[in-house]
């Protein structure tokens, strides 16, 4: 199983503006424990799953506010599916495995 990477203010640009592959960042918070376990367990799996064509990382904006600032972040937990250094999807609020992949696919596969 492939870990998803902790993302942080100092290796944001490196690890998802500037990847290679596309890169699914949940943006959350330490005190909303419910609704990020089932978004955790779901993302867990994605990366696992989908291993040779993203990269799954968490953003902890108690420890790195400025990107929850920088793109906006109202609604926890976010996701956000960059590509080439954009945002193309935003998924926001409680959701679980098949909804995030619901809108992945089409992207993924049209990028094959």
């Amino acid at each position: 199983m492939k870990p998803t990477i902790d993302i942080n203010e100092s290796n944001f640009e490196i690890e998802v503006l500037k990847s290679s592959q596309p890169v699914l960042v949940e943006f959350a918070t330490g005190w909303s424990l419910p609704s990020m376990m089932i978004v955790d367990g779901a993302l867990d799996e994605i990366a696992a799953e989908y291993v040779d064509l993203l990269k799954v990382a968490r953003v902890q904006l108690d420890r790195s506010p400025n990107l929850g600032l920088w793109y906006g972040i109202r609604c926890l937990p976010t996701i956000l599916y960059f590509s080439d250094g954009e945002v193309r999807i935003g998924i926001f609020g409680t959701t679980n495995k098949e909804a995030i992949l619901s809108q992945l696919r089409p992207v993924i596969a049209s990028q094959r």
